[in-house]
């Protein structure tokens, strides 16, 4: 029965999940198209900016601006809201369209329901990250933007290891509260105050405390041009671990409805 709950998932989310990784790839190609003649021009004009605002808006990513914009806030905006609006929905969404009696009366306990749904979000999440990839690394060979692959495959990487961390929360969310519209609330309130963190705090010369964000341990190494931080990714990945270990307990305690 689990096999079947994990493919109806993947098999829900598999529209989406392409939809997502076309749109945020096809956002790379058209950024790269937009700005490949205008990468002098830019260059110059953020060079007397002071080195926290070039960052802010990428531009001392690898790849110049174009590259940081994408990187830094077009594709985690989209990776991120997509695990944390699916997150939040997977599990307390059944509840709220009166479907989890149905569900439940099947053969398969509450931990294959949760453990199936988380994976099928996964799978999702994976999917999306291949196809942006793809997209990025076909664009940057067309308009000569001089992405290195391993830098592209790194940042990637940390990017869906921040979704998944995120989209951990908001399925744990939604395990606690039963509540789709309040997990995802949560979640994604918890997502962009942590950006806001993360982005503004080396603005006021705090930098010190970016370090509590999650988003610190998505591009706080650069990985664009170092590579795969392992010590940021295993920081996502516990984070992740506990917020599932919350949702299995949190599901297998509460009274259901619907």
């Amino acid at each position: 029965m689990f096999a079947e709950l994990f493919g109806h998932e993947v098999k829900e989310r598999r529209w989406s999940a392409l939809a997502l990784g076309v749109v945020i790839g096809g956002m790379g190609v058209f950024i790269f198209a937009l700005t490949a003649g205008m990468s002098d021009a830019i260059g110059k004009l953020t060079n007397g900016f002071p080195p926290q605002v070039t960052a802010f808006i990428g531009g001392g990513s690898a790849g110049g601006y174009a590259v940081g914009e994408l990187f830094n806030l077009i594709a985690p905006a989209a990776m991120v809201g997509y695990a944390v609006v699916v997150g939040g929905s997977t599990i307390a969404g059944e509840e709220d369209k009166h479907t989890m009696s149905i569900l439940t009366a099947q053969p398969v306990t509450r931990t294959s329901i949760v453990t199936s749904k988380s994976l099928g979000l996964l799978a999702a999440l994976v999917g999306a990250s291949v196809l942006l990839w793809a997209g990025v690394a076909i664009a940057s060979a067309s308009y000569n933007i001089g992405l290195d692959l391993n830098g592209l495959t790194a940042i990637c990487v940390h990017l869906l290891f921040l979704a998944i961390m995120f989209g951990a929360i908001a399925v744990a969310a939604g395990c606690l509260t039963g509540n789709p519209g309040l997990a995802t609330g949560i979640a994604g309130g918890l997502a962009v105050a942590a950006y806001v963190a993360n982005a503004m705090l080396p603005l006021a010369n705090l930098a010190g405390w970016a370090k509590l964000s999650p988003w610190y341990y998505f591009a706080g190494s650069d990985p664009l041009t170092n590579g795969i931080d392992g010590w940021h990714i295993l920081v996502l990945a516990v984070i992740a671990a506990v917020a599932v270990v919350v949702a299995f307990f949190g599901f297998a305690r509460r009274d259901l409805k619907g």
